[in-house]
Order: C-alpha cells, then structure tokens, then sequence
C-alpha cells in the first residue's frame, strides 16, 4: 500500500510539473511559429556586456574576430556587427577625452532584467517574392526535376544580402569620413578654390559606352594636367552609379 502511494505521489509531482511548464512550452512554441511564418524577423534586444565582448574580440585580433566570425557566433547580421564595433569605437573615444567612464545604467539595467526584453535569436534577410504562377517552356528530354523551391529562395536572399551589405557597408563608410570632417557639408567650403575648380572627367570606351562598357574616370587639374581619382572621389563615383535593380525590401 505504502508502495502504491509512494508511486501515486510521484506522478502527481510530475502532472504537477508538466502543468506548471505548460506557459513556457506555449511561450516557445509561439517564437518558433513565428520564425516558421516570418523567419527573417530581427532580433530585438543585445546585451551591452555581448556587444562589449563583440568590440573587445575584435580588437585583440581583428583577422581572426572578423565581421562575418561575430555574425556567425553571434547570430545576428553583418551590418549590426559593424554598427557595434563603430558604436563601441566611438565610446572608447569619448571615454579617453572625458578621461573617465561613460554613464552605463541603463545597459546595467537591460543586463540585469532581461527578462523584461526580448532576447536575439537569429536574424537574417529572407526575400519578398511574388506569389504568382510561373509557367516555362522545358528543352526536350528533360527529366521532369525541379529545382526545390526553398533552396532557390534561400539563394534569392542570399543574393539580396549580399547586395544589402556592400551597400550598407558604402553608406557607412562615407558617414564615418563625414564625421571624421573628410566630406565638406558647409557652404564655404564649397566656393571656387584660387587655383580654379577639379573636374571629374569620364571617358568613353571604344564602344562609346560608359562604366563596364569600356569607360574610365580621372581627374582633370586646373593646370590641365590630368590624374587618378583618389580614394575620396572614388567613393563619390560610386555613390553616384545608379543601382539598376528592383527595390529590395529589408
């Protein structure tokens, strides 16, 4: 009898526990529909002591703790990455010319309840294509294999991922020479210097086409001479090549 009660005790202690866990396995079942119906939705929330070790990996070895290392450990996109490290690069300025530590409280307080956030979990870009019938003529003797549709989803958004990140990374690059006072915004540092004005020159290529079709930039002196585009008119090009290409939703 003893035995029996025992036995009963204990299956009333694990009913008990599973009723008790049923909110968290609701909980978790949730986030995985989620990511099942939208698995490209970014992560919300990064602790301030994962960013600080992101910048501090980084720093000690830079070839080894590269963007694309964080990313893959840390599971969240490259361009975050390089958000963290320039935030993080900033911080570590600003901390050297106050000579002391920047007001951290609200990290603190973000570390200490991250109960109250909701944590990363993977975050990547997954393309929008449209839902429509597509209909093509298959060569003779085909086999009757498709490719799979997932498969050439992922590689539709790996593509636009690609494309999204060298184009952030441009955007950033820029925004960091013009903070750092290499891109003139102000209008009298736009007047006509005493030496005359340097042209940005581009010429056609044998075919008379511009860019890829055989065309090259170069710097027209006002002495008349001629030179390379540096690096900072290099970066101007490119930023003024148009991107033939439909809009890519993130």
């Amino acid at each position: 009898m003893e035995d029996k009660v025992v036995e009963l005790e204990a299956e009333n202690k694990k009913s008990k526990a599973f009723v008790d866990g049923w909110k968290g396995r609701m909980a978790e079942t949730c986030v995985l529909l989620k990511q099942v119906q939208e698995p490209g939705a970014r992560g919300s929330y990064l602790k301030d002591s994962e960013k600080a070790e992101m910048y501090r990996l980084h720093k000690k070895d830079p070839e080894v703790y590269n963007v694309e290392r964080l990313a893959k450990d840390y599971r969240i996109m490259r361009q975050r990455v390089h958000a963290i490290l320039w935030l993080k690069e900033l911080e570590e300025e600003e901390e050297k010319k106050l000579g002391r530590k920047l007001d951290d409280s609200v990290e603190l307080l973000l570390d200490t309840f991250p109960e109250f956030f909701i944590s990363h979990d993977r975050e990547f870009h997954v393309a929008s294509l449209p839902y429509k019938p597509d209909f093509k003529v298959m060569p003779e003797g085909w086999d009757g294999i498709t490719k799979d549709l997932d498969e050439v989803h992922y590689e539709i958004s790996k593509k636009e991922d690609d494309m999204l990140y060298r184009e952030f990374v441009e955007k950033m690059n820029f925004n960091k020479m013009k903070m750092a006072g290499g891109v003139k915004v102000h209008k009298n540092s736009r007047r006509r210097p005493s030496a005359g004005w340097t042209f940005t020159v581009e010429k056609m290529g044998p075919k008379g086409k511009r860019g890829g079709g055989g065309g090259w930039k170069f710097a027209s002196m006002p002495d008349g001479s001629t030179r390379p585009l540096n690096e900072m008119e290099k970066m101007y090009a490119t930023r003024e090549s148009p991107r033939r290409r439909r809009r890519i939703l993130p």
